[in-house]
């Protein structure tokens, strides 16, 4: 299985419950304390190697949808990139998990990988971090009028898909260069101060 996802022995807590001995709680500066631990499971997913077909990340996709709001995933990014249905999925499961997701990015986060990264809470950029950002590369086959519609459908949700998860991290004029085929390259720090333009940006929307 290309993507990796585990819970290492002993980051696993099974609940318990203690309390103060009650002869302790009788003291007046002393408050009662009721300290409940919860249950909770860190994943470690490692994209390291192109993003292959949706079927390799089956259980990457089935615990993001059955995590809690106590779970965390570190999704530790050095891709190339990949298919673009797979992240997709990815994506939609990112939108709606209850757990914590973090990318820690540690080389190459190209194309299909970076999509991934923009839609984790929080990111920690690596001084060897690299992004490069493209429109999708596609083909189809068959008549005249299959391939005109199936080319004109699938530009049209590509560019949606581009306008929602680069919104605020590369600019109106860039994205149309984007749409047109052109790349776009970024170092770590420059990767760390358009996510800091973005967060800023997408802040008053959310408080609204």
């Amino acid at each position: 299985m290309v993507t990796k996802v585990y819970a290492p022995e002993g980051r696993v807590q099974s609940g318990k419950r203690t309390m103060i001995a009650e002869e302790e709680t009788k003291r007046v500066d002393k408050p009662y304390i009721n300290s409940t631990t919860i249950p909770a499971t860190q994943y470690d997913v490692f994209l390291d190697t192109d993003i292959s077909e949706p079927s390799d990340y089956r259980e990457l996709n089935y615990l993001l949808n059955t995590a809690t709001e106590n779970d965390q995933f570190n999704f530790y990014i050095n891709s190339p990139g990949g298919q673009l249905n797979t992240a997709l999925m990815l994506i939609e499961s990112l939108k709606v998990t209850n757990a914590a997701t973090t990318a820690i990015v540690q080389g190459e986060c190209h194309s299909a990988a970076s999509m991934i990264l923009m839609y984790c809470d929080n990111a920690l950029i690596l001084d060897s971090a690299h992004m490069m950002l493209h429109t999708a590369t596609y083909g189809t086959v068959g008549n005249t009028g299959n391939v005109k519609a199936h080319t004109e459908f699938t530009t049209k949700q590509v560019e949606k898909l581009l306008d929602e998860t680069y919104a605020g991290f590369i600019t109106e004029e860039e994205m149309k260069q984007v749409k047109l085929g052109v790349e776009f390259w970024f170092d770590a720090e420059e990767i760390r101060t358009r996510l800091k333009k973005r967060l800023e940006l997408q802040v008053p929307s959310e408080e609204e």
